[in-house]
């Protein structure tokens, strides 16, 4: 098992590094914007597809995970959910790996995550467990702290990345270098 997530880290890794250098990201509809306790407003974001109310249970599955790993340091910032139904097409588009279910793109400002990290969708999920040897919540914690690894210390490099995402899931305060 440990091997296991080794591989699939590394994948996550440079799954990653192919995707903070995408260009283009998807539009987004149906925002819903909330101040965060920080001065600059945290961004909530539904990808097109979802109704008010699945936006909404979704979010507050995401909301506090990004509270407890101090997402609202990093002030003016957007979370963007996307229906799995669409994420493969989005991630091929870009080059992307379709089973890696979480990217941020650093100069926009903006984190991505998949709707299966957040509610069943039986198939996609049988395909990330697969992938990942993780359930479900340790893969929505591995995919909220290493894309937090990101963001809290503008970090591009994948491996530094997921380092301070560690320090995240040990609930270390995480020491940018």
């Amino acid at each position: 098992m440990q091997s296991s997530f080794k591989l699939n880290v590394s994948t996550l890794l440079l799954t990653c590094a192919v995707q903070l250098t995408a260009a283009q990201t998807p539009a987004a509809f149906n925002t819903t914007t909330e101040k965060a306790s920080a001065p600059a407003p945290q961004h909530f974001v539904c990808n097109a597809g979802y109704s008010q109310q699945e936006c909404h249970e979704q979010m507050n599955v995401l909301r506090p995970l990004l509270n407890k790993y101090g997402a609202s340091r990093l002030g003016d910032w957007t979370w963007v959910l996307i229906k799995s139904q669409d994420w493969k097409a989005i991630q091929s588009v870009h080059g992307m790996d379709p089973d890696s279910p979480a990217f941020t793109v650093l100069n926009r400002r903006e984190t991505f995550f998949e709707e299966a990290l957040l509610t069943p969708v039986p198939e996609r999920r049988v395909e990330l467990i697969r992938q990942w040897s993780l359930g479900m919540d340790d893969l929505l914690k591995l995919a909220v702290t290493h894309e937090l690894g990101h963001a809290l210390c503008d970090e591009r490099n994948e491996r530094k990345a997921d380092a301070y995402g560690e320090q995240l899931r040990k609930d270390h305060a995480v020491e940018c270098k």
